[in-house]
């Protein structure tokens, strides 16, 4: 079952005489038990776009298809709440949203507000805390004490314990450093791969949407320009300079060579394949 817009645009201020369309007609599928990555300028519309995911925004006009709900523009639609819990949406530095006195009360209020008890709260908070690599030592600190990549995980861990089935990731990496950056990718992957959770990731980063993602779209001034598979999207070069996408770095390095007379060919994904044919051209 795919997540899937339908002629969805949405309108800030839309009575005002400074109403601005944010998004315009999307029409659009993104399948589920996959990664996908929404990439596009600063002011494309992608953060607008994803809120729309767990109706933190509503369209103003058309629809949108999620996780057994449709959402219509003027339309009051129930179970809004069981819908969040479905769809967990984690914000850019979504660490400034930590609040409560200790890490463990923090990353239990999701599941309290679900309905969970203390009990069942504490427990799953716990587990997301694991799975996102906080020590238990830590359960008792305040949120408000820990590093900026701490902070990150247990924002994370907060959306975790409430066992969403798709996980919507905006600007995740931002901030942090490399091993920070390469740690949060990892553990979206295994969330994907392993434990089955869709994923929609909001990024900057070509390096990440290239060797992470199943699928990429591509926004220009709110409209979905292309949506295709992440392979196939940077394979052609001629459609990465028409829309100013940076390379990432095995894709310039493969074209750098094949420039300077090797026979690489565009199969070249990764840094063993591309060590493996120069190799073999000197052979």
């Amino acid at each position: 079952m795919s997540i899937k817009f339908t002629n969805l645009s949405h309108i800030y201020d839309k009575e005002m005489p400074y109403a601005f369309a944010a998004l315009k007609n999307i029409d659009l599928s993104i399948e589920e038990g996959k990664i996908t990555a929404i990439i596009g300028e600063t002011g494309s519309g992608k953060s607008t776009m994803v809120q729309h995911l767990n109706a933190l925004l509503l369209p103003s006009d058309g629809e949108l298809a999620i996780a057994g709900y449709t959402i219509k523009a003027n339309e009051k639609t129930k179970g809004l709440k069981k819908l969040r819990q479905k769809v967990g949406l984690v914000f850019q530095f979504s660490e400034y949203q930590l609040f409560e006195e200790t890490i463990l009360k923090d990353v239990a209020f999701g599941p309290k507000n679900f309905g969970a008890d203390e009990k069942e709260a504490a427990e799953r908070a716990k587990a997301a805390l694991k799975l996102v690599g906080i020590e238990e030592e830590c359960y008792e600190r305040s949120p408000l004490d820990l590093s900026g990549g701490q902070k990150r995980r247990v924002a994370i861990a907060g959306i975790l314990a409430m066992d969403p089935s798709i996980i919507v990731l905006d600007e995740p990496t931002a901030g942090l450093d490399p091993r920070g950056s390469a740690e949060m990718i990892a553990l979206f992957c295994h969330l994907n791969r392993d434990l089955g959770k869709t994923i929609i990731l909001v990024t900057h980063d070509n390096e990440v949407v290239y060797h992470h993602s199943d699928n990429v779209v591509l926004l220009q001034k709110g409209e979905v320009v292309l949506s295709m598979p992440t392979r196939d999207f940077f394979d052609d070069d001629e459609r990465l300079e028409r829309y100013h996408i940076i390379k990432p770095q095995i894709i310039a390095l493969r074209q750098m060579l094949n420039e300077k007379g090797f026979d690489l060919g565009k199969d070249v994904r990764d840094i063993k394949t591309l060590s493996e044919r120069v190799v073999a051209h000197y052979e």
